[in-house]
């Protein structure tokens, strides 16, 4: 086997067991009615998720997917150029 693989395996184990014990330990704070503990780790997530979000470089995806659109417009304007011109609507 591979050493990608088998850390490839390995992350996918972790993965599985952090899910496991994350349920786990849902799980017992709702057997042991401690919803405000519930909440404020609930409210820690949504913020590190927003802060993720926050940091993300989604314009730069933004740029290179417009320069690809730009890329490709002239071929489709090309093929719709008899639809325009007639004055119809090109579908």
């Amino acid at each position: 086997m591979s050493r990608l693989k088998k850390l490839k395996l390995q992350r996918r184990r972790h993965r599985r067991f952090f899910w496991l014990f994350a349920a786990a330990a849902v799980s017992a704070l709702l057997y042991e009615e401690q919803v405000a503990v519930l909440f404020v780790l609930s409210t820690l997530a949504i913020c590190g998720l927003l802060i993720v979000v926050a940091f993300s470089n989604l314009e730069a995806r933004d740029a290179v997917m417009l320069a690809a659109a730009t890329r490709e417009a002239p071929v489709d304007m090309s093929l719709n150029s008899r639809g325009f011109s007639r004055g119809g609507r090109a579908a």
